[in-house]
């Protein structure tokens, strides 16, 4: 299939900006020329073209699990796509070694069907080593933290792994980001009581990430910054951010590009299979969580996940200032570079897998290619 997008303005690589290009598409890869006729014309006068957002941290959507072996996959993924979500890294909470290793399974699986729209391109396990005081609403599924353990994980995910998130005040915790970092996975801070000094250790360790920051993370306070504290302040480290306006107030948005700019800020969703669904009450896990006006909690009452999709968060951001390159800075190019994906998605280059949004200036999203899939077909 050869594709001509024509008279719209295409973030830059670098996203320092927009140039007005056409783009095509040969075989679901951007090419520099077609081999003949284009097979599609795509008209986007005035229109902005993007990078497909990478959600590096999703655990499932719109009734499905990533994790899990059940539920409609294909519509799952169309729907994502559909707005403006085309990889996602399905991941997977703390739980038992069985489950987890089954978990992981599931999602090999899942990646394999290759179903039309978004793609599942690796694991993110969250956990299994982090604090026991900051499970946030994980299960208490205790796993030492070993070399051992992650070989385990390591192998089961059979090259897959691309973050974990871990407690540097864990034992044995610098030994396991040093040997996750040299095997190529983000090993990301989170779900930590850690002191700074311990945070640090780990970032000296390896670590350049920091999950879902702010979250399930001991307080920042003027004498012990602990790891909110190096995470923001050291340039080795980029910072994940759920921006659906519930988990982080918007000044605290503002305080994580401001801390880290926007080169070192990630958008996140953390949603879940209920994201999509409504408000209701639905089980996950075994696990009640209450949605009420498009808020998920637990029984305690407690923030169980989003409902809102990476694509809500980048809106949110655009009515914060950000400006539509910086969407494909935090959203695309900053995640595909974090977990080694860079060559082949991210930017609107010439050899890259062919996921691109057509959106407005608000970051309206008014169609995506994903590979042969095409959101208005």
């Amino acid at each position: 299939m050869k594709i001509l997008i024509k008279g719209a303005y295409a973030v830059k690589a670098d996203c320092s900006g927009f140039d007005r290009r056409d783009l095509l598409i040969e075989d679901g890869k951007i090419v520099d020329s077609l081999s003949g006729e284009p097979d599609k014309l795509i008209s986007a006068e005035g229109k902005y073209l993007l990078p497909g957002l990478i959600d590096i941290h999703t655990h499932g959507s719109f009734g499905v699990s990533y994790y899990g072996a059940e539920g409609d996959l294909e519509r799952a993924m169309k729907r994502n796509a559909d707005a403006g979500v085309t990889t996602v890294i399905a991941t997977v909470g703390v739980r038992p070694e069985e489950e987890l290793i089954t978990a992981i399974e599931n999602v090999k699986r899942n990646a394999a069907e290759n179903v039309p729209g978004a793609k599942i391109r690796g694991i993110h396990l969250e956990g299994p080593f982090v604090s026991q005081g900051k499970l946030g609403v994980m299960k208490s599924d205790f796993h030492p933290c070993s070399i051992e353990n992650f070989e385990k994980f390591y192998a089961a995910a059979d090259g897959m792994l691309k973050v974990m998130t871990i407690a540097p005040e864990r034992e044995s915790a610098t030994e396991v980001i040093a040997e996750g970092a040299r095997r190529g996975v983000r090993m990301s801070l989170g779900h930590s009581l850690a002191t700074y000094e311990e945070a640090m250790a780990g970032i000296e360790a390896g670590a350049t990430g920091s999950t879902h920051t702010f979250n399930a993370m001991v307080g920042l306070t003027h004498r012990e910054p602990g790891v909110l504290g190096a995470v923001l302040t050291d340039p080795r480290v980029s910072c994940e951010a759920i921006c659906d306006m519930v988990h982080l107030a918007p000044a605290t948005v503002r305080l994580i590009a401001a801390a880290k700019g926007k080169e070192r800020m990630i958008l996140v969703s953390d949603t879940g299979l209920i994201s999509g669904l409504g408000d209701g009450d639905y089980v996950v896990d075994g696990l009640t969580r209450y949605v009420r006006d498009g808020v998920a909690r637990n029984a305690s009452g407690n923030i169980a996940g989003s409902t809102r999709t990476m694509a809500y968060g980048a809106r949110k951001l655009v009515e914060l200032g950000f400006t539509l390159a910086d969407i494909a800075r935090v959203g695309a190019k900053n995640p595909a570079e974090a977990i080694g994906i860079y060559s082949e998605v991210g930017t609107l280059e010439v050899g890259k897998c062919a996921d691109v949004i057509i959106c407005d200036e608000h970051f309206s999203v008014e169609r995506v290619l994903v590979g042969d899939y095409d959101s208005k077909e």
